[in-house]
């Protein structure tokens, strides 16, 4: 009697184990059959463009470098010039529009590009002042060969340096003879050239 009792608590065992043993199993195959997914794709970065136009004299549009090197490399139009200047001569003018064509708010200056200063004696005879809509940014008695335009912040307007992405200014560049000049004798045969770097700043 008490032989067939164990007997049949093996049994009980044995089906017990078998059915959590099943149980398992299936469990197992569920979770590797059911499975559920989202995914987010594409996360990115990107830096906004800086670049600006530079048209002088309504001319040809010239697009900017990102580097003070490769400016000088990037020559846009003459803004203002004259040859076979006589005693009488009163000055001359250009124009050039700047633009911001990239898409992060810029602010802009002008100056000499440092590797090139203004040359030639007849600088020191002539003015340079440029201005536009809101008055005059820069004026010299004479143009300096020993320092040039100096760094000098172009504003859209009265009290703000930002330019938005689409905003453009025109600046008049106006070179005139000093006091003298018609009567140096030391300015025939004389020249002056000179370069600007517009400088754009993010």
């Amino acid at each position: 009697m008490e032989e067939r009792k164990n007997r049949r608590s093996v049994r009980l065992a044995l089906v017990l184990g078998a059915a959590v043993a099943g149980t398992a199993l299936v469990g197992w195959g569920g979770l590797a059959a059911w499975q559920a997914y989202t995914q987010n794709s594409g996360n990115a970065f990107a830096v906004g463009s800086l670049t600006h136009t530079n048209v002088a004299n309504g001319g040809v549009t010239c697009t900017s470098q990102q580097s003070v090197a490769s400016a000088a490399t990037n020559a846009c139009q003459v803004i203002v010039s004259g040859s076979a200047l006589t005693p009488a001569w009163p000055g001359s003018t250009g124009t050039v529009t700047i633009e911001n064509t990239g898409q992060l708010t810029s602010t802009f200056a002008l100056s000499s590009p440092p590797s090139d200063l203004p040359t030639g004696a007849l600088c020191a005879d002539l003015g340079l002042s440029i201005s536009d809509s809101n008055g005059t940014y820069w004026s010299t008695g004479a143009i300096s060969t020993a320092t040039g335009i100096p760094s000098t912040a172009l504003n859209t307007s009265a009290g703000s340096s930002s330019w938005a992405q689409g905003a453009s200014n025109t600046f008049t560049f106006s070179v005139t003879p000093v006091s003298g000049f018609s009567s140096n004798n030391s300015v025939p045969g004389s020249t002056c050239t000179f370069d600007v770097l517009f400088t754009q700043a993010a």
